[in-house]
């Protein structure tokens, strides 16, 4: 059973930005996608409390800050 406390950590490529949701809701999502036989652009990265998901998206931001500057440098 997962419980509401649980939040994940999710990372999209095309805008290259964070987004945290409760884990119950990322799962619903992804029943809706695969059922209407959609595509997602975010991927999970991340699984805990909050805090955590915090802590490792501040860990994982510099990835993201490169990557940014690294695409406006080739654009």
């Amino acid at each position: 059973m997962i419980t509401t406390d649980a939040y994940a950590l999710l990372w999209s490529k095309r805008s290259n930005c964070f987004h945290i949701e409760q884990l119950t809701d990322t799962v619903a999502k992804g029943r809706r996608f695969f059922i209407n036989n959609m595509t997602n652009d975010y991927l999970l990265i991340g699984l805990g409390s909050r805090e955590e998901v915090d802590a490792a998206a501040d860990a994982m931001r510099p990835y993201m800050v490169q990557r940014d500057r690294h695409e406006r440098k080739v654009a």
